[in-house]
């Protein structure tokens, strides 16, 4: 007897669908065909246990460190978990459908321990990116690959999971024993937590500065055009490593405050510029630069990228992201949503091909097998390659459904249209002693940007070294240095990645624990800190707690990764947790320390339990 469990009823119902007979049983599907044979199909519903806190961690207990994790049915699991259990009991094989990551992994073992058993020489893996299609479905099965192969996934995986009990528990416990009411601290919630407090602290202590940017109309006798007055430093070199980048928005997502840009002039040097310019009639042209631009198209998505652009778009959560990703993969339209990787493998260009076929590109097929490591690198791939469409959209999604299918459609689209090509034209005019900058632009090719709408062009008279202009205008305009925007949900899930905080299928989760808990809010596209959330990373960094340090989390993160990718297994994640008990250790005994000053949201219930508005009351926490 063959047994396949998987994740959730859908799954399922998938795998099914690859043999010729079914029979529909309570909690499982029997299934057989003349090339696979005989299964019987069952499922969870997503995590079907949860460590059992209560047992091995009484309440009383400040820093429990269990010396074994035990495990307890989530409520409501019982009737599945009993189905699963008779089935496994008469197996003789086991095949492992959890989803292909390190979660996946640990939700299917833990069932199958729990379900007691022991076979694990007979036990399979699937492991595949692509919509569990009956075609995949089929070479899945035939693959037949060892579980045993994926056992340091497992390790790795419950590390994971033991290590943020071991964070999270214990030290949340010691704050709210001495700090009374609701608090919590995490491996990863904390760091992130702290990025956006320390972004929030700069927005605060930012001092804005004046400065004038002043711009020239100048004509040729046809056309007026405006250049901008660039200061330059002794010896008449430009200012700025930047070039000619201070033409072009800077939206500094990654903060810091706007850059020093050579069209920033102080209001004290912008009078007296003035005021020379006032007599000033002419111009002339010093020096004029044409090149041909080619610009390639944006790498495919990963969850990451898809979650940042659609922050951008729409103001869409990273969870609303994942979720909707989530939902057009089950449709069998997207690959698989949780991926770190921008690429596909080098033997996926027939299934590129396959895909622009069926979303009716039959124009770029050629193209599939001139493109290069922008699209096809084996080593740029992490578990899973990136997100792809698999197929048209279906007359059945949601608008919110369409834009993220569109989203990941026109990336993957676009990657084999020809480069974005225009003509950049860059002059530089002197008049009065003062040195000003024009840019142009002319679209010769669109490419891949026929995607993104028209682009306009920017054009300049044509002009020649030498050439003299009629200084027609001088504009200035006074303007305030601006301090570094807020995150999005999409430029701190950038961030997370960039600090290596958390996993693609982990960030979501994170920011939405924060706001759960009161530590952030969003605003408009922003997410703003609480004055809770403030207040608490404010002490831990007081107290130079290293809980708060993205790049020991990071470490961390490193190290989960070795666990696998070293095959260290069950030594591995042995070393990772005791390295974890020694961390908590010394983090206790400096949060014993740590005292809050916070005005928090409390929330009162009239008689018939119903809430009431929540009322803010300052309270100061004590032991």
């Amino acid at each position: 007897m063959k047994v396949v469990l998987c994740e959730k009823p859908s799954v399922a119902q998938d795998i099914a669908k690859a043999f010729s007979k079914i029979e529909r049983k309570d909690g499982y599907i029997k299934a057989w065909d003349k090339e696979l044979g005989e299964f019987y199909i069952t499922w969870c519903f997503g995590h079907l246990f949860e460590i059992d806190t209560e047992k091995i961690a009484p309440r009383e207990e400040k820093l429990p460190f269990p010396e074994r994790f035990e495990y307890r049915l989530k409520k409501g699991a019982g009737k599945q978990f009993k189905v699963i259990k008779e089935l496994v009991k008469k197996a003789e094989e086991v095949w492992n459908f959890g989803d292909p990551e390190r979660e996946g992994e640990l939700l299917i073992r833990l069932v199958l321990l729990q379900a007691g058993w022991k076979k694990w020489d007979r036990t399979y893996r699937m492991w595949t990116s692509k919509a569990l299609t009956p075609d995949v479905v089929r070479e899945e099965i035939k693959a037949k690959r060892p579980a045993k192969n994926y056992d340091s996934v497992y390790w790795e995986a419950l590390a994971r999971q033991h290590s943020d009990w071991l964070v999270g528990i214990p030290l949340s416990r010691v704050l709210i024993h001495n700090l009374k009411g609701r608090w919590s601290v995490g491996r990863v919630q904390t760091p992130t937590l702290a990025l956006l407090v320390q972004r929030e602290v700069e927005i605060k202590n930012f001092k804005p500065e004046p400065y004038v940017v002043i711009k020239g109309v100048f004509s040729d006798g046809k056309e007026d055009f405006e250049a901008l007055l660039w200061k330059e430093e002794r010896g008449g070199e430009d200012s700025g490593a930047g070039g000619d980048a201070s033409l072009e928005s800077d939206e500094g997502d990654e903060g810091g405050g706007e850059r020093k840009e050579g069209g920033r002039i102080s209001p004290q040097e912008a009078q007296k510029i003035l005021e020379d310019l006032g007599r000033v009639k002419e111009g002339k042209v010093e020096w004029v630069e044409k090149k041909l631009r080619k610009q390639p198209p944006p790498l495919l998505h990963s969850l990451t990228t898809l979650q940042q652009e659609a922050s951008g778009l729409y103001g869409f959560s990273a969870q609303k992201t994942l979720d909707l990703a989530q939902k057009l993969y089950e449709k069998k339209l997207l690959s698989y949503p949780r991926t770190e990787s921008q690429h596909l493998s080098e033997k996926d260009r027939d299934l590129a091909k396959k895909v622009l076929a069926k979303l009716g590109k039959k124009e770029l097929l050629w193209k599939v097998d001139k493109v290069g490591k922008r699209v096809f690198d084996d080593s740029k791939l992490t578990d899973h390659f990136a997100l792809i469409p698999l197929a048209p959209p279906s007359s059945d999604l949601s608008g919110e459904e369409r834009r993220i299918y569109d989203l990941v459609w026109r990336r993957f689209v676009g990657a084999f249209m020809d480069y974005y090509e225009y003509e950049e034209t860059k002059v530089k005019i002197r008049a009065g002693g003062y040195l000003f900058r024009a840019k142009g632009r002319k679209v010769v090719k669109l490419g891949w940007k026929e995607l993104y709408g028209k682009e306009k062009d920017i054009l300049l008279p044509p002009l020649s070294k030498g050439q003299v202009l009629e200084l027609k205008d001088v504009k200035s305009e006074k303007k305030l240095t601006q301090p570094p925007p807020r995150y999005t949900e999409g430029s701190l899930i950038k961030k997370m990645k960039k600090l290596g905080l958390g996993t693609p299928s982990s960030r979501a989760s994170i920011l939405e624990s924060l706001k759960r808990r009161g530590y952030a809010y969003v605003k408009g596209k922003q997410l703003v800190p609480t004055e809770k959330g403030i207040e608490l990373v404010k002490k831990l960094l007081e107290k130079e707690l290293a809980l708060t340090s993205p790049e020991m989390t990071a470490e961390w993160e490193k190290k989960l990764r070795e666990i696998r990718e070293r095959n260290k297994q069950r030594i591995g994640y042995e070393e990772f947790v005791s390295g974890i008990k020694e961390f908590v250790r010394e983090q206790a005994r400096e949060l014993e320390k740590v005292r809050v000053e916070v005005k928090e949201p409390t929330p009162y219930r009239r008689k018939n339990g119903k809430k009431r508005k929540k009322v803010y009351r300052k309270r100061r926490w004590r032991r």
